[in-house]
């Protein structure tokens, strides 16, 4: 592989994780809101469709169902670059 086309494709992978991260973002938010729904509680008189349990649950699932996706696509990612660097 040539010195260009390992430039190209690291810039590629940059972009993808950054991508990735942007992605991943809205998820962690909603896992730490689930988890301080959880652990702090959240007043009715604040958004009261976030003091139901069943929200909360639903915040988790989603929130960490889209950073094991962002995790599991940075080890990807992370994976391929070393690859190209240590060639």
């Amino acid at each position: 592989m040539t010195k260009d086309a390992k430039k190209v494709e690291l810039a590629s992978i940059h972009r993808s994780m950054i991508i990735v991260a942007i992605i991943d973002f809205p998820g962690t938010l909603l896992f730490g809101l689930g988890l301080y729904g959880v652990f702090a509680g959240f007043d009715d008189s604040f958004l009261p469709m976030l003091a139901h349990p069943m929200v909360i649950n639903a915040m988790l699932v989603i929130g960490g169902s889209a950073m094991a996706w962002g995790m599991f696509r940075m080890v990807n990612l992370a994976r391929q670059k070393q690859g190209l660097v240590q060639q």
